[in-house]
């Protein structure tokens, strides 16, 4: 984050940039709290993870990043009226869908995953939100899109081949960008944040304070992710549970792979 705020100021911005939330600790993501703190030594189940998650924190993180793209005004270079903010999400949040899923094109041709399932729909509908001075305030875009439109975008914009046939064909994100005259910086509304309390899990790296702390589901799932591109075959059979163990997998194949090194 210290490297996004000293591109944005100096109008350093890299094409694309991808800003991903903190999941597994010091939360600040949109994940609501899971589970109860243990009180007393006895009350509840001791969860490490996820109870002291506060929704908050996410909405203080899209504060923070539409601030910092709404004042930048770099004479060169990346500033308020060349920089497109979207903010997607992984999924819908459990909130109830009224609309069937729509068809969709398979990503390959491997055949039928868990349950059979052959990845020839879509799913919940969940929200995205483009913030552009080239994109007139207040308005919906109700054409149906997916995950695969942003590659989509990408590989049009960049000149890249598509990634799948998920995403070749994908409707792209152009249509959002549909002012003649970009809106002034005078003109964006100004956001102020939820309270968020400090967050108790600040404090000493759990790898070295805690590292017989279990994972939570979400940092199991990256751990995975990761053991499966690159871990050996004794990984992927045992893959790490504590968070001591983790990190050391971590920083093993993560260095420089979500960014400078």
């Amino acid at each position: 984050m210290r490297q996004f705020h000293e591109d944005v100021n100096t109008g350093n911005l890299p094409a694309y940039a991808l800003i991903e939330p903190r999941m597994i600790f010091d939360h600040n993501d949109f994940h609501p709290p899971v589970g109860r703190i243990r009180e007393n030594g006895v009350d509840g189940q001791e969860i490490y993870n996820g109870a002291v998650s506060d929704v908050r924190a996410g909405d203080a993180l899209i504060h923070e990043i539409y601030s910092a793209i709404r004042t930048s005004t770099a004479e060169i270079g990346s500033n308020y009226l060349n920089t497109a903010l979207l903010i997607t999400f992984d999924e819908h949040g459990g909130t109830y869908d009224h609309v069937p899923p729509l068809e969709g094109t398979p990503p390959d041709g491997s055949g039928a995953g868990e349950m059979g399932f052959t990845f020839d729909r879509l799913g919940c509908r969940v929200p995205a939100v483009v913030v552009s001075a080239h994109t007139e305030r207040g308005s919906v875009f109700s054409k149906p899109m997916h995950h695969g439109s942003l590659a989509a975008t990408l590989s049009e914009r960049f000149s890249f081949e598509p990634l799948t046939r998920r995403d070749n064909g994908a409707p792209t994100l152009f249509g959002a960008f549909n002012r003649k005259v970009p809106r002034h910086i005078a003109d964006w509304p100004q956001t102020s944040p939820a309270y968020v309390p400090p967050n108790p899990e600040v404090g000493p790296h759990p790898a070295d304070a805690a590292p017989d702390r279990p994972l939570s589901p979400p940092a199991r799932g990256l751990i995975g992710l990761l053991i499966e591109l690159f871990g050996t075959f004794e990984e992927k059979s045992h893959p790490p549970q504590p968070f001591g163990e983790a990190y050391r997998v971590l920083t093993k194949y993560g260095k420089g792979l979500f960014g400078p090194a």
